[in-house]
């Protein structure tokens, strides 16, 4: 069953954010690899909602990678997923665990 993601506010700030940093200091080619590895997560989560570990730190709250970079964060709901945020691990860590 393909339950619907559902883009929060802040998912889709902390999404154009990465873009904007990718197309600023990487080539057209590796954002469109971004943005394809991304939706291929988004596809898998919404088949397999369970598949990323859930974060000890925000209970209820998966992290998923769309690249060693990349950690994206959502919740499960009843019948649909809320995609909460992106964030690049290479930013000084707070508490995104």
């Amino acid at each position: 069953m393909n339950m619907p993601v559902r883009w929060t506010a802040e998912a889709e700030k902390s999404f154009t954010d990465i873009i904007a940093h990718l197309e600023t200091n990487w080539s057209e080619k590796e954002v469109r690899k971004f943005i394809r590895k991304t939706k291929d997560v988004l596809k898998q989560i919404s088949v397999f909602p369970l598949m990323y570990e859930a974060s000890r730190a925000r209970p209820g709250v998966r992290k998923g990678f769309v690249t060693k970079q990349c950690t994206l964060f959502y919740k499960v709901k009843k019948d649909h997923i809320v995609l909460l945020s992106f964030w690049d691990n290479r930013r000084k860590p707070t508490s995104r665990n």
